[in-house]
């Protein structure tokens, strides 16, 4: 049996559903960095509600239909910073269905990157489908429509990552979505295993520490993503690696002012000419991408928690600018508000 599917956007958020010990479920700190929580051990009713709480505090605003069995469980391990959240997932067969076209905040604006531990899912998205198991990875986009299906028990890993982080790293990102990655490649044996060594040490670390691996996971996700498919003749195997390594000096060296052309393209070995050359198809120079990266990471800690208490100018002057005019008004081109306007509307809950 089937139970029915649950609502759309916002529903449940006010349910009282209790645990096997009379402890509200409403009453966990879904804001916390590091969560562990589990469905109750009784009730096969209880249990599926309060995995379908669990999945939308946690992950996205879905419809989950789950098979009523007596033995239903589900259970997330998670720990998060402002640039990703990693989970260990566990939980009995469902079927998971996207319908909404928009995130609800901008906290969902995610890629879910999945590497599969036990089981199956099937996965569909974007006219995509695969099917992965063990040792497969795969990434779907958290804000679009998709499908997923797991008719037995699974146990995946789930890397939560900005859009823009992926899209701005991998060429072509649209075209890989809902496609099986076999990790038995070099690159791929090397993100499974950073990725299950972090898995394995979820809510062990400090918030620094979790920042710092934050970008090297995105960046070996990066590097398996890079590989999967054959992209246009202009842009060759040998293009595509480049433009990664550019894109990730340019990462680790964001917080530099004084970034320049020449100081990427001596560190690399490349030229001006042929590290803009790379950057064409993207519709962008080398400087516009690194302007394109400060002010999504100023957006990103404009809407962070954590980093509330800090001035506007403050963040700027962190992630390498060095004029706030030229700030204020580079972040109204590229957001549609100021940056004060931004961080006012994310308090208020409106992105």
């Amino acid at each position: 049996m089937v139970t029915p599917p649950y609502g759309g956007p916002g529903q449940g958020l006010s349910r009282n559903v209790r645990t096997d010990d009379g402890r509200q479920f409403s009453g966990q700190d879904w804001a916390s960095e590091s969560i562990e929580v589990a469905t109750p051990n009784h009730g096969s009713g209880d249990r599926i509600e309060f995995w379908r709480e669990m999945i939308l505090r946690l992950f996205a605003d879905v419809e989950i239909g789950a098979v009523g069995t007596p033995d239903f469980f589900g259970k997330v391990k998670s720990q998060k910073c402002d640039l990703l959240r990693i989970s260990d997932v566990s939980a009995a067969a469902q079927a998971v269905n996207r319908r909404h076209l928009q995130p609800r905040s901008h906290d969902e604006d995610k890629y879910f990157a999945v590497l599969m531990l036990q089981g199956t899912e099937s996965l569909e998205q974007d006219g995509n489908r695969t099917i992965i198991g063990p040792g497969d990875f795969a990434v779907y986009d958290a804000t679009r429509p998709h499908q997923l299906s797991f008719t037995e028990s699974w146990r995946q890993i789930i890397v939560s990552v900005p859009r823009a982080s992926l899209d701005q790293r991998v060429m072509n990102m649209e075209r890989r979505i809902a496609t099986r990655v076999s990790t038995d490649t070099p690159t791929g044996r090397v993100m499974r295993m950073f990725l299950q060594s972090i898995a394995g040490q979820i809510g062990q670390f400090t918030a620094a520490e979790m920042a710092s691996l934050s970008e090297a996971a995105t960046n070996v996700i990066t590097l398996a993503m890079g590989n999967l498919h054959p992209l246009d003749a202009e842009h060759s195997k040998c293009k595509t690696l480049t433009l990664m390594r550019v894109k990730m000096f340019v990462n680790d060296h964001l917080r530099d002012p004084a970034l320049s052309v020449s100081q990427v393209t001596c560190a690399l070995g490349l030229s001006s000419r042929y590290v803009n050359r790379l950057f064409e198809a993207e519709g962008l120079s080398l400087m516009r991408y690194v302007l394109r990266r400060r002010l999504d990471r100023c957006a990103m800690d404009l809407t962070s928690p954590s980093q509330a208490a800090r001035r506007i100018s403050d963040i700027a002057f962190a992630w390498g600018f060095n004029d706030l005019s030229h700030f204020g008004r580079a972040f109204r081109e590229a957001h549609g508000c100021s940056p004060s306007e931004w961080r006012e509307s994310a308090g208020r809950g409106i992105r």
